[in-house]
């Protein structure tokens, strides 16, 4: 996939995956890593070493969930998600990876699906006169 189709898509995508446009611009990319969407729900394309880091930092709290029918996981901190009406939701703070016998770094040929994988999942939440996207857990 070149890099004009890879932009084209992009920039399609839902607001909060807005962070990619600048990550697939950047020359010092890293050729191999996982996404993270941050507390400020930019998603970024980091190095795997960084990945671990963050990993590191969920502790005990760690949990994880396959996206969908796909190859990817999200990993996120269990005391971030936020339960609504029952239903669990996780605005920001998590990082994707590929899940085959193990976590796997995910290349920049990955984005596309993992974009796709992840818009299929997100809800706006309407919290008092606020809205926020977040990612529906389960």
């Amino acid at each position: 996939m070149d890099m004009e189709k890879i932009m084209a898509y992009v920039e399609k995508i839902a607001e909060n995956l807005e962070g990619l446009v600048c990550a697939i611009g950047c020359e010092s990319m890293p050729s191999d890593g996982a996404i993270y969407v941050d507390g400020e729900q930019k998603v970024n394309y980091i190095s795997t070493r960084e990945a671990l880091r963050i990993l590191d930092g969920f502790g005990n709290n760690s949990a994880s969930v396959m996206i969908g029918k796909s190859d990817y996981i999200l990993i996120y901190d269990a005391s971030k998600k936020l339960v609504i009406d029952g239903e669990a939701y996780l605005p920001s703070g998590y990082l994707v990876m590929k899940s085959c016998n193990g976590l796997q770094a995910i290349d920049d040929e990955d984005i596309a699906d993992v974009i796709a994988a992840l818009k299929s999942r997100m809800t706006m939440l309407a919290l008092g006169k606020y809205r926020i996207q977040a990612y529906q857990l389960g």
